[in-house]
């Protein structure tokens, strides 16, 4: 056996520089994982769903079969949230629990919550995941059954009608006759326009195992003139004579072979809208940085900065090359960290 390590005694009664700094880090952080499984597991639990209807802790306990003094500690906890109410021995929805996580609400976040969920998820195995490389996925099942649900439901916080509103104002939307929306997905964005263009009839280019999922949301809404065309866009043509053509959020605005053929889809005078997360050149990593990259698809290889790929054009490089092949660049919009370009097809 080795000798004990000796430690001064002067060492033990100093008090280490930054000591409260780094507890406050550790609390910050661990409470903030509490808080997020806190509302997964009542998520799971349909706790949300079981209150509609005020409860008391040993009602919803019964619903589930649960343990009643833990029930009523995480009834309480929801509470000093915000997410429940407490009236009397009671618990009910509050109101942003009843917009926002409730399944029949309109603006419900459950899905997007999930994959939200999922995405965290892998920080559990995060030491594996650095030392094998990132999760492989499959891309059209991945878009299928989880990303076009999420991505529906979060565009409803603002993003759609944002966009909507941007896009309205220009005279060549209230002329346009022909859409088509590329990596369209949920096809919400195309429901939109429709109702606020009642000539416009909107094509929803997306995967054939996404449009499936997408033409029931646009049943749900009554859309009658949005249809879907099943493609790759990065392979098969996606048609021509359009006047609008709309990316939001997908590598078809961001590539530069992509170009020449949104422009050859676009009729002369065409205006092309293209929503998406440039790359950039930002030295600084963030969180979002790593989790972007901790799975892929195998097939298309990513960029370090979240939500680009590799051969992404940055914002400037992307105006450049539109300015090349004859658009004129209309305006640039701010979407947070997002950019929006709106530009016409000259010739």
């Amino acid at each position: 056996m080795g000798k004990p390590l000796f430690c001064p005694v002067i060492d033990m009664l100093e008090i280490p520089k930054q000591a409260s700094e780094f507890e406050g880090l550790i609390h910050q952080w661990s409470d903030g994982f509490r808080k997020i499984q806190l509302l997964r597991a009542a998520i799971e639990l349909n706790l949300f769903e079981a209150l509609k209807n005020p409860k008391t802790a040993d009602e919803v306990a019964a619903e589930f079969n649960g343990n009643h003094k833990l029930v009523k500690l995480m009834l309480e906890c929801l509470v000093n949230t915000g997410l429940l109410v407490k009236r009397e021995d009671k618990y009910a929805l509050s109101e942003i629990s009843r917009t926002f996580l409730c399944a029949d609400s309109q603006y419900s976040q459950i899905n997007f919550l999930k994959k939200h969920f999922s995405d965290l998820e892998m920080w559990q195995n995060l030491e594996k995941i650095v030392k094998e490389g990132p999760v492989r996925v499959d891309r059209a099942k991945f878009f299928s059954e989880s990303v076009i649900h999420s991505m529906a439901q979060h565009s409803l916080l603002g993003e759609l009608q944002k966009t909507v509103e941007v896009i309205s104002k220009y005279e060549d939307f209230t002329r346009a006759r022909r859409l088509i929306d590329l990596g369209g997905g949920h096809g919400l964005y195309s429901v939109a326009f429709t109702k606020l263009n009642t000539k416009l009839k909107a094509v929803v280019f997306d995967l054939p195992e996404v449009v499936k999922r997408g033409k029931e949301y646009v049943e749900r809404y009554g859309a009658e003139r949005v249809e879907f065309v099943a493609g790759d866009f990065f392979k098969d043509d996606i048609g021509s004579e359009y006047d609008i053509v709309f990316s939001s959020y997908n590598p078809s605005g961001k590539n530069i072979g992509m170009i020449d053929k949104i422009k050859k889809a676009l009729k002369t005078g065409g205006i092309y809208v293209n929503k998406q997360y440039f790359w950039n050149d930002s030295k600084e990593i963030d969180l979002c940085d790593l989790e972007w990259n901790l799975w892929c698809f195998g097939e298309i290889e990513k960029n370090e900065k979240k939500y680009t790929f590799k051969k992404d054009l940055s914002l400037e490089e992307y105006i450049e090359e539109l300015v090349k092949r004859d658009f004129e660049i209309l305006d640039v919009v701010n979407f947070g960290e997002a950019k929006m370009i709106v530009a016409r097809k000259k010739k």
